[in-house]
């Protein structure tokens, strides 16, 4: 939540957060969004867990961890 006289600034600043992380993490947890939402919820939890294991595990994931520790920016796949 932020005041109505922000709403402008905070929406710039969460679509440039979304911008700047990666294009494979950001498809494959929308993804895993849009497969779960009719599952039940033990259904869902074990898609999700796939997915959050398949996610650790990707090139992405490691340069974000990697860029960290440098402390700069990551170079996602393909840049």
């Amino acid at each position: 939540m932020v005041p109505r006289d922000r709403l402008a600034e905070a929406t710039l600043e969460l679509a440039r957060q979304v911008a700047a992380a990666s294009p494979y993490t950001l498809g494959l947890g929308k993804k895993a969004f849009y497969d779960q939402v009719a599952l039940d919820i033990e259904r869902a939890y074990e898609l999700t867990e796939k997915i959050m294991v398949e996610n650790a595990r990707a090139p992405d994931a490691l340069e974000g961890m990697k860029a960290f520790l440098e402390r700069r920016e990551p170079r996602w796949g393909g840049e």
